[in-house]
């Protein structure tokens, strides 16, 4: 009986931070551009943006056993695809990851500062960067608190809409034309699908952490469970903002928590979600600017960036590579608006996970924990979902990948000599 402790608390500590990183920026604003591709498909979709982020944590966590290392996907990509399949998945995870740490930014700037949001997004960008440079990592009793305090926000948010009769549907605006109406449209299903996978990144801070391990038994508590909490809470949030707003008015908020509760008369509740929003988006923000360190570090070593970016120094991390983080997180959010950029990222991860999943699919059978239709599902759920979002946002992908991929041949050839 004595070893089941550690391994109850360990699995907790997998939750803990995995929802922490989850729920922040996705439920915040997503829902609002989902809207306006599928009106109260909204919630559908949500579902399918699960299965798809799901099959990615199974296969990210079946390689992260196989491939130790910093890098996530890059890696297990270039080591089972090859080398130019890396450099696209490198390319599309890095530039993702900072565009969404620009939407996160941008979600700071809008419920916190919405005066100024675009200079507070730039700032708080910058103070994230200096303190992933110095070093800073949040402990498990300070990343508890951010997931209480921002589950109980939700919930708090999801009574009041639910409690509140919605008021009168008022007459939209004459020059709201198109699909940007949050009509209930279904054939914008997958298109809002892919927005709402943005609110299911994160799982690799367990997935496919290299600052903590576990076993594959707590692996296979912690993702379902994250995963599952995730899903009803961004399925109560989504709800609660539909009834209270309506499609229509939903696709059109910058801010939907604030703007439903101001729907149910309860702007006394603003100051509070506010305060909510920025613990929950500073903590996502960290834990972003984190991620695209790695990722750059993962690179520099492979030379497909600048080998310099993988020097460790005295803190433990390369503060070259967090400062270059930070810099390039806050011209991204100097450039996009919260809905804008969600959509970029989300576009750009769903193809680095397809090429992560193309690579769990060689996984051999001893290296599984997990089964190999996961894997399957998820490269045609990446695929599928990616393909039906907007062009311009597929455009992006694509000079991503071919920047890349050239940028990394010219990378590699000057290390080499």
């Amino acid at each position: 009986m004595q070893p089941a402790v550690p391994d109850r608390l360990k699995v907790t500590a997998g939750v803990v931070p995995g929802l922490s990183a989850m729920l922040g920026a996705g439920l915040l604003v997503a829902i609002s551009p989902a809207a306006a591709e599928a009106g109260t498909w909204l919630l559908l979709s949500v579902v399918i943006a699960f299965l798809a982020a799901l099959c990615g944590a199974f296969s990210t966590s079946d390689q992260s056993r196989r491939f130790v290392g910093i890098g996530g996907g890059y890696l297990y990509s270039r080591h089972q695809l090859g080398v130019l399949p890396g450099r696209m998945a490198g390319s599309t995870a890095l530039v993702g990851r900072i565009v969404a740490g620009a939407a996160i930014a941008g979600t700071f700037g809008v419920y916190v500062v919405p005066q100024y949001p675009v200079t507070a997004a730039i700032v708080v960008s910058l103070i994230a960067a200096a303190a992933d440079a110095l070093g800073v990592r949040p402990s498990r009793g300070v990343t508890t608190a951010v997931l209480v305090i921002t589950l109980l926000g939700l919930a708090l948010f999801v009574a009041v809409a639910f409690a509140i009769a919605p008021p009168e549907a008022l007459p939209l605006p004459a020059d709201v034309e198109g699909g940007i109406n949050g009509t209930d449209d279904p054939s914008g299903l997958l298109a809002a699908a892919g927005l709402m996978f943005f609110g299911f990144l994160g799982f690799e801070q367990v997935t496919s952490s290299s600052e903590q391990e576990y076993t594959v038994r707590q692996l296979h508590v912690a993702i379902p469970v994250i995963m599952v909490g995730t899903l009803v809470t961004t399925v109560a949030v989504a709800g609660a903002a539909l009834h209270q707003l309506g499609g229509p008015r939903l696709a059109l908020s910058p801010a939907p928590l604030m703007d439903a509760l101001a729907a149910a008369d309860a702007q006394s509740l603003q100051p509070f979600m506010a305060g909510v929003a920025g613990i929950a988006t500073l903590f996502g923000l960290l834990m972003a600017i984190g991620s695209i360190r790695r990722t750059l570090s993962a690179m520099a070593e492979f030379s497909d960036v600048p080998p310099a970016l993988a020097i460790v120094g005295s803190r433990g991390v390369s503060a070259p590579a967090a400062v270059l983080s930070g810099a390039a997180v806050a011209v991204a959010a100097a450039l996009l608006n919260p809905p804008q950029a969600i959509g970029v990222a989300a576009c750009l991860l769903l193809f680095y996970y397809a090429f992560t999943n193309a690579a769990a699919r060689l996984l051999m059978p001893a290296d599984r924990t997990w089964p190999r239709r996961a894997a399957c599902f998820g490269l045609g759920f990446s695929v599928l979902i990616g393909m039906n979002m907007s062009v311009k946002y597929l455009v992006v992908v694509v000079l991503v990948m071919i920047v890349g991929c050239v940028a990394g041949a010219i990378s590699s050839r000057y290390a080499r000599k």
